[in-house]
């Protein structure tokens, strides 16, 4: 079956961007092009075969005109959950209303949900996460606002609310050196170019040792999700946490630990409590996050602050912004927020000797 032409296959042959391909086929108002460059998009979309279709036919009107779509990979992290709510109160205080849907980071899953919902009278669509299907998510920018909660990343031309996860890894890096610790342990869940934020997160805590504590070191260990666990199991980043400090306990130098969030800290706190090993004494913890629990007296977690409410609110206003400006010019705004470390007391001085078995 001969696979359907694509905007990145006309803007390659056309020799143009994909957003001129897109601004051209679409007719978009308030933007003009030379009569050559719209002539070779033109041209180059016949030759492919190229069907643009009738935003008049099949629209679906699924929703109310002023409901916004949330895509979460799951709330069952505080984080999600956190960011959900603050995107519900937001969009309230406008009269706007929110759907939630959970893709469990699976590819096909969201690609059925953009599929339903593509040509729809949605007010906006709010990704959470790095979504995987970038170039139909921005198909469906050109009549529905989507904007992206995530990482710092510069591929895609659309709305992004970010924060600078690399900087956050270097930041935690140096919190653990100056306090002493030359030997750390980074647990993980899947580690993939996908999941941009745990990718950014180890690179700066990885690029960070190897600068300031050269003869120390950072063992890496992860472990593979698939999206089907992890929609049976409400509980798999914690147990993840739990799982891999039980495996790295036989590495009798490591002094601190490093989490991909706070949900996986405190998977790393239950196994070092069951096995009677001291916080900070015998191990400092770290985070990710600042998730609400992780500044409880017995929980007290060192962790990196990523200012959720906020990203959730001025999502909201981007949409808004959009829907207010129906002539914007086709550019996309990126807000960066500044992350803050948090020290609790979860983090010390390493031991001197080692640990309690």
């Amino acid at each position: 079956m001969k696979r359907k032409a694509t905007l990145d296959d006309i803007a390659k042959l056309a020799g143009v961007s994909k957003s001129a391909v897109s601004m051209i086929l679409n007719e978009k108002k308030g933007v003009t092009f030379l009569e050559e460059t719209v002539k070779k998009v033109q041209d180059a979309a016949k030759i492919l075969g190229y069907n643009k279709k009738d935003p008049s036919k099949n629209v679906v009107h699924l929703f109310n005109k002023d409901t916004i779509l949330v895509f979460c990979p799951s709330v069952s992290n505080p984080y999600f959950a956190t960011l959900a709510q603050a995107i519900e109160q937001e969009a309230n205080t406008y009269g706007l209303h929110v759907i939630i849907q959970n893709t469990f980071r699976d590819k096909g899953r969201e690609l059925e949900y953009l599929n339903q919902v593509k040509g729809s009278n949605l007010f906006g669509i709010i990704c959470t996460m790095t979504p995987y299907n970038t170039e139909l998510l921005e198909e469906i920018n050109e009549t529905i606002p989507v904007v992206i909660v995530n990482d710092k990343v510069h591929d895609m031309e659309l709305d992004t609310v970010e924060v600078n996860n690399y900087a956050a890894g270097v930041l935690l890096a140096e919190h653990l050196i100056e306090l002493g610790h030359k030997n750390i342990a980074y647990v993980s869940t899947t580690i993939d170019p996908i999941y941009t934020s745990r990718v950014r997160r180890l690179q700066g805590v990885l690029e960070t040792y190897k600068k300031l504590c050269p003869k120390g070191r950072v063992l890496v260990k992860s472990k593979n999700i698939t999206p089907a666990a992890e929609m049976s199991n409400v509980d798999f980043e914690r147990e993840v946490g739990y799982d891999l400090t039980m495996e790295l306990l036989k590495h009798k130098d490591i002094t601190a630990i490093v989490a991909i969030n706070d949900m996986v800290a405190y998977g790393v706190m239950d196994a070092l409590q069951e096995k009677k090993q001291r916080i900070p004494e015998d191990y400092s913890i770290c985070g990710f996050d600042n998730l609400f629990p992780s500044k409880f007296r017995n929980i007290s977690l060192t962790t990196i602050e990523h200012f959720i409410i906020n990203k959730g609110q001025f999502a909201v206003e981007m949409i808004r912004k959009r829907r207010n400006t129906p002539s914007y010019p086709f550019t996309s705004t990126k807000i960066l927020f500044k992350h803050e470390l948090v020290v609790r007391n979860s983090t010390g001085v390493p031991r001197e000797s080692e640990p309690k078995k």
